[in-house]
Formats: C-alpha cells, structure tokens, sequence
C-alpha cells in the first residue's frame, strides 16, 4: 500500500502573478509538480529537455513534473502566472484522456510552447486570475474551485487547439494512460510492467513499445524519475532520514536508492538536501 504522505509545505495547487526578475539564465531543473504559465507580457527563450522555444506575451507553457527545463529572460518586464498543480490532482480530476495527455504525455513530436490568438488568450487570462485569487485567498474548498478552473482552462484550449493534445486513441493508449496512474498510486511498491500488463491483459511487449513512443521515455525511467521526484520533495518537506525516504519511494536498499540519486542529479540526496534547504 502507499504510504499517506502530506507534504505540509507544498500545495497541492498554487497560482501566482509574478513580474519579478529573475536571473539571465537559470540552471535546467525539474519541478515537483506540473505547471503551466500564462504569459502577459515580456519575453524568454526556454529550454525544456533537448528543445528550445522562444515565448512572449499570449504563451501558454505545459512542463511535466519530470521535464528538465531553463529559460534566458530576453524581454522585461517578463509577467507571468505560474500555476502548479500535483500529480494526485492531475491523476484524479481530470478524466477524460485527451485533456490529461498534455500533462502526462511527452511523444516527439510534442510542444510544450502554445501561442495563442488574441480571442482564446482573452478567454483564458479571466481562468488564470481566478486561480490566483483562489490560492490567494484559500477560502474553504478552493482546491475543488481551483480544479474547476483548471479543467475550464483544458476544454476551451483543447477546443480552439486540439492539435497541441497529444493523446491518441485506443485500447492501448488508453492502457499508457492508466499505467501512468498505476504508477502515481503504488510507486512505494514492487512494480513491474510485466505486472500491469497482466493485469490489463496487454501483451508486456507491446505495452512497453507503446509507453515509450506516447510517454517518451521507457516505463523503467519513468519509474525511476517518478521515485527521484517524490523523494526530493520528502527531503525538502521533512526531517526523515535517508533510509526512511528511499523506503517510502520504493527502494528496498537504501544504498540502491543513493546511487541512482546521485547518477540522476549528480549529488547525494543529503547533498540535495543541505543545498537546497528544508522547507520545513
């Protein structure tokens, strides 16, 4: 079973308008969460994994949680409402394959960048400031009205731009979709594809060829980079030790779990962890 885990200091959703500066450039990460980011004014080129955009005002940004991503502000002022949203949410909320894809799912010949024209950038932009003043103000149930906004934000893209939504349909991705749910519930477990497969009665083989084509990386990286990420936010959001942490993201052997770290990010997680800071 999956642990219960509550990171106190990390919102399940956030929005916020930013104008701030930020430094010329900014070394390639992966966040915690997914994110997309309106932009109202400026502009940047951003660098998500192998590819570059160039963006300004009316872009619409997608970044999974497991995109490593940077960007050189080129334009200021360089304003902007960046919004967060978990992976428990994400997985949760939105039903419907087509409108999940554009979180989830990274095949090639995905863009992360939408510029959008002057009517669907009008429509949207009321979306976003909601949001922000939901988060701002978290008045009761504003992660439910949040959501709301969120899926709002979905549809009308979806049905002004269903080209930049990569899903596809059939059984099988149809399958990719739910292993990556499978994933998000029991990553402190055993998994095996092998496993799923069985469990969907889709031959192992053709499943794997499948997630890494509409994924866009292997069901064993996918995992991997799954654990890493939940792991660094347990570093930053808590006082549990090393071992204790490895064993909540599924790692049996903690030295197991420092190696793989460390070949991920270059850096042990105790390292991550006293540079970064704790959140706590």
């Amino acid at each position: 079973m999956r642990f219960s885990m509550n990171y106190t200091h990390l919102p399940s959703i956030s929005c916020y308008y930013s104008e701030r500066p930020i430094p010329s450039h900014t070394d390639a990460e992966a966040h915690f969460e997914y994110e997309m980011l309106l932009i109202t004014e400026g502009e940047a080129t951003f660098f998500i994994n192998h590819k570059s955009y160039q963006i300004r005002e009316k872009c619409l940004v997608f970044v999974n949680r497991l995109d490593r991503h940077s960007l050189i502000v080129t334009k200021e002022p360089y304003k902007r409402y960046v919004t967060t949203i978990s992976s428990d949410l994400i997985m949760a909320n939105i039903k419907e394959m087509e409108l999940i894809s554009i979180f989830i799912q990274r095949p090639k010949n995905f863009q992360h960048v939408i510029p959008l024209d002057t009517t669907t950038y009008h429509a949207l932009l009321p979306l976003f400031q909601n949001l922000q003043k939901e988060y701002s103000s978290r008045l009761p149930f504003y992660v439910s009205k949040s959501m709301t906004c969120v899926i709002s934000i979905l549809i009308d893209l979806y049905r002004t731009c269903p080209q930049y939504f990569p899903a596809q349909t059939g059984n099988i991705s149809s399958a990719v979709v739910h292993v990556q749910k499978y994933v998000n519930d029991h990553y402190d477990e055993k998994i095996t594809l092998h496993e799923i497969a069985n469990k969907l009665f889709i031959n192992k083989h053709a499943l794997s060829l499948a997630f890494k084509e509409i994924v866009g990386i292997s069901f064993k990286e996918y995992l991997v980079l799954f654990r890493l990420t939940e792991a660094k936010k347990l570093l930053l959001s808590s006082d549990l030790s090393i071992s204790d942490i490895a064993e909540k993201v599924g790692y049996v052997n903690v030295n197991n779990f420092i190696r793989i770290f460390k070949e991920k990010e270059n850096i042990t997680p105790l390292q991550f962890r006293k540079q970064s800071g704790y959140l706590i």
